[in-house]
């Protein structure tokens, strides 16, 4: 596998944050699926209770990539109190969220640090 530079995993005490590089601006078509296998193999990661995605440089996604998100969610929800957090969101992402009531599932954050809060609270992104 290569290393794809612009989709960046790390690791910080019991969470994992997926940062989105320029790459991602426009989610949509193949990049869809690509980006989905990549979640899916990080949330099927027996450490991953939290997952944060850090999509500051997404300026554009679709119904597709929003059902990639629900198979994420379903992954991370096996795991003991799993959550889903996005973060950095432009603000026409964050409105397509907001308009399909998924921020009531998943949490939604201006900031990495914020996502990071909410996970220790428990707040948002958990059922």
């Amino acid at each position: 596998m290569s290393v794809d530079r612009s989709f960046q995993v790390e690791r910080k005490d019991d969470i994992t944050i997926v940062s989105l590089g320029a790459e991602y601006g426009s989610i949509e078509g193949e990049l869809v699926s690509d980006t989905e296998k990549k979640l899916l193999e990080v949330a099927q990661n027996k450490n991953c209770s939290h997952l944060i995605l850090d999509m500051q440089h997404t300026r554009f996604f679709g119904s597709s990539f929003i059902e990639a998100l629900v198979r994420v969610w379903n992954e991370i929800k096996l795991h003991e109190h799993g959550s889903l957090q996005l973060c950095s969101m432009q603000s026409y992402c964050k409105e397509i969220l907001e308009v399909t009531h998924l921020d009531k599932i998943w949490g939604v954050c201006d900031t990495r640090d914020q996502a990071i809060q909410h996970c220790h609270s428990g707040e948002s992104g958990q059922l």
